[in-house]
């Protein structure tokens, strides 16, 4: 997503809200845990039962919204600074 956004918006900068970077923190400690749960399952030959499918759907729930209202937030920069060009 950095390589897209300097190669094609090299230009545009603005301030990454608080929220949106409270967001992406959560995110990203949300994802290094479920990695790291993976991969205790993995290496203890575990398949995952039906409460852990449903624990490990709710993580990855949080993980998309997370990342979602960050996108939506970049977006709405993007799209806001090409109609002020454009204009």
């Amino acid at each position: 997503m950095n390589t897209l956004a300097a190669r094609f918006y090299s230009d545009t900068h603005y301030p990454i809200p608080h929220a949106d970077f409270l967001r992406l923190q959560h995110a990203h400690s949300v994802g290094v845990l479920f990695l790291d749960m993976l991969d205790q399952m993995n290496c203890c030959g575990q398949r995952p039962d039906s409460f852990q499918q449903g624990a490990l759907a709710s993580v990855v729930a949080v993980l998309t919204d997370q990342l979602g209202q960050v996108v939506n937030t970049c977006e709405s920069h993007i799209n806001h600074n090409l109609e002020a060009t454009a204009a």
